[in-house]
């Protein structure tokens, strides 16, 4: 039998991080070494590195969002344990910035972000990135919060339920663009391990993580919004009826919607009820969710190929 002998990196098996990462100051990450000789050397064990090299040849596999979902919830979670991974990518001093997220929680997609932003919680999370000098950063989900906190969408329900948060990211010198990387949690990171070994593993697993969001394009989160108001006969309603189930979906009063629209509260709740008629829902979590889907869909036949079909709906982007 031929065979081919693999020279394999020195880290696999035996990894020598870097200098301790230095966590800002009042942080949950302040947490210290067990002794100074965890702090200056640790070692992966055999099955640790060969599961690490299993994340990396899966990586390179990569070719659409699916792709991503699949491997973030294999191998990666051993070594960052998520049930959340939101995306962004661009310029953000110009905040031209697109995002994509990755879940396997019911309703977390990247679709429902196409009305119910979640800006304010980047903007934090890449400011305490910013200023950690670029370097992780660990919090509790208290220390930064998104907008719209009567927002009943599925994506802000999960947001509640999170316990801690990792913000980490990539400065490309080149392009002069960043990507930042904001994983949610409902227990621990580390769940039960050193911090030193876990955060001196991020740096490589966060790189794996950029080149793997570079593989896919960027979820086409305004055309999907305008694609569904432009056939609002997708939900069968007219365009003051999306417009007013869009605000609902926010988590509006029908006082603040009556106010922005310029119409009388009664109005708006006569286009509520017409609404819940039409889509088949009696109240506004469930109407989040059909909304959620038709604009998930819409978004998915905008990135299908003309000359291909749709992709399931059950890939997660």
């Amino acid at each position: 039998m031929n065979t081919v002998q693999a020279r394999i990196p020195r880290w696999i098996g035996g990894y020598q991080p870097m200098p301790a990462t230095r966590w800002p100051a009042g942080q949950a990450g302040d947490a210290k070494p067990a002794n100074e000789a965890e702090a200056k050397s640790f070692q992966l064990t055999w099955e640790e590195s060969a599961r690490f090299f299993r994340v990396v040849a899966e990586c390179g596999r990569i070719r659409r969002h699916y792709d991503i979902y699949r491997w973030l919830g294999g191998e990666v979670q051993h070594f960052l344990p998520h049930e959340i991974l939101l995306s962004a990518w661009g310029d953000f001093d110009t905040w031209d910035v697109k995002l994509d997220l990755t879940s396997g929680l019911p309703g977390v997609r990247t679709g429902q972000l196409a009305h119910c932003r979640i800006d304010s919680l980047v903007r934090q999370a890449y400011a305490r990135w910013i200023g950690a000098g670029r370097q992780p950063v660990l919090l509790k989900a208290g220390d930064i919060e998104a907008a719209d906190h009567g927002c009943h969408c599925a994506i802000h329900a999960a947001l509640r339920s999170m316990r801690s948060v990792l913000v980490h990211g990539v400065h490309d010198k080149r392009s002069r663009q960043e990507s930042l990387f904001i994983a949610f949690t409902c227990s621990s990171f580390t769940r039960g391990r050193s911090l030193e070994p876990f955060v001196a593993l991020l740096e490589p697993l966060v790189a794996q993580i950029d080149a793997a969001f570079r593989k896919v394009p960027a979820f086409p989160l305004n055309d999907a919004r305008f694609a569904l108001r432009a056939d609002a006969n997708v939900l069968d309603l007219s365009s003051r009826e999306m417009e007013v189930l869009d605000a609902l979906c926010r988590g509006r009063t029908n006082v603040q919607i009556a106010a922005a629209l310029e119409i009388s509260p009664f109005t708006v709740k006569n286009h509520v009820q017409r609404i819940f008629r039409k889509i088949g829902v009696t109240n506004r979590t469930q109407a989040a969710a059909r909304y959620t889907e038709a604009v998930r869909q819409a978004a998915l036949t905008l990135a299908a190929p003309k000359c291909e079909a749709p992709q399931p709906a059950t890939e997660a982007a």
